[in-house]
């Protein structure tokens, strides 16, 4: 879905991709996403507040002010349920009464792209590899975005996601690696809850513009059998927190 220019991990570079007109929405918003993350990051309005949930709800807002003249199609709304018991972080909805994306339609009421976002890193030593899997310290619940989308806990009836990683330390080059060592780790381990874990599902070809600080991978990754679809394919975009761009503009 991002077919681009082939760029070093850790190295500069340009993001040559661009839609063309016939391509779907899913791929549009994605590329949205990407390319606001870092005017996002430099508006001089934005509270420079660090955790997960004022970072979500701050680039929501901005998200939405965008895409009204932008992506005027898309509709981004935060902590959108998923069943009865779940939340995930942001979801994408059509503005218009029913949006068609692969012969499926959804109304207004259902997203037809979730995202999660994660630090990097994570609070908290014990929460070290929440980027890709994790459980919670009083009920064993399942914390780790990657693996809630392959649990379904998030996502259950779509295939494609998107994770957030507002990286607050180091590099993406590093996180790009420190994650796929920890997919490689989990394949050889037992989750112990319904969560199969293979080497192929590691992040693939990484592109990174360093003068933005904006980062690129997709995953692919089996699902359990409660899915309404075997696979999903995880959109991975990242801005690197410190990396402000003096030249950027807010509209």
């Amino acid at each position: 879905m991002f077919q681009k220019q082939g760029v070093r991990a850790g190295g500069a570079g340009k993001l040559t991709y661009k839609p063309s007109t016939d391509e779907g929405l899913i791929p549009k918003t994605l590329i949205f996403i990407r390319d606001q993350l870092p005017d996002w990051r430099d508006d001089a309005e934005r509270p420079r507040d660090v955790a997960e949930q004022s970072l979500n709800f701050h680039l929501c807002v901005f998200l939405n002010r965008r895409s009204r003249s932008l992506l005027p199609m898309v509709h981004f709304q935060r902590e959108v349920p998923q069943g009865k018991a779940r939340l995930v972080d942001m979801g994408v909805l059509g503005t218009e009464e029913l949006t068609v994306i692969d012969a499926r339609g959804y109304s207004i009421y259902e997203p037809f792209l979730v995202i999660e976002a994660k630090r990097l890193p994570a609070p908290g030593l014990d929460r070290e590899r929440e980027y890709v899997a994790g459980a919670n310290r009083n009920n064993a619940a399942p914390t780790g975005g990657v693996q809630r989308c392959k649990l379904g806990l998030h996502g259950a009836d779509i295939e494609t996601a998107a994770m957030i990683g507002y990286i607050q330390k180091k590099t993406a080059a590093y996180w790009y690696d420190m994650i796929n060592q920890w997919i490689m780790d989990l394949s050889s381990e037992n989750a112990g809850d319904d969560c199969e874990w293979r080497s192929e599902e590691k992040l693939g070809h990484f592109d990174c513009v360093d003068e933005r600080g904006i980062s690129t991978s997709v995953s692919d990754h089996h699902r359990a059998k409660s899915c309404r679809t075997n696979s999903i394919r995880i959109h991975h975009l990242w801005i690197e927190m410190g990396s402000a761009n003096k030249s950027s503009k807010t509209q």
